[in-house]
């Protein structure tokens, strides 16, 4: 018998369960944040997010991500006994808390 080249798993009609790979700690809301611009690298000291004061005190980790004209620089902070990860936006200059990391 001649294959017809169909695949029945690959069959558009089937429901297939969508992944939502976000988390209740995925927040992507604005904040304010006190920040020295130093050497070409951006430096967070402290944010303030729902009318409340967290001070940095670590970086620990810094990277970047385009999209399309937008450059967004991404930090993972330390506050002392929590974990967040902030970004800024290059081209609207705004922060915003994208996770608080338990």
């Amino acid at each position: 018998m001649k294959q017809s080249g169909f695949n029945p798993k690959a069959r558009w009609d089937r429901h297939i369960p969508e992944t939502d790979n976000s988390t209740p700690e995925d927040l992507n809301e604005k904040i304010d944040c006190l920040a020295y611009f130093k050497g070409g690298k951006i430096l967070p000291q402290e944010f303030t997010w729902n009318n409340k004061t967290y001070r940095i005190q670590k970086i620990t980790y810094a990277w970047q991500e385009r999209l399309g004209r937008e450059t967004i620089n991404n930090f993972s902070v330390s506050t002392g006994p929590d974990l967040y990860q902030i970004s800024f936006n290059n081209t609207t200059y705004g922060w915003r808390i994208n996770k608080v990391i338990e």
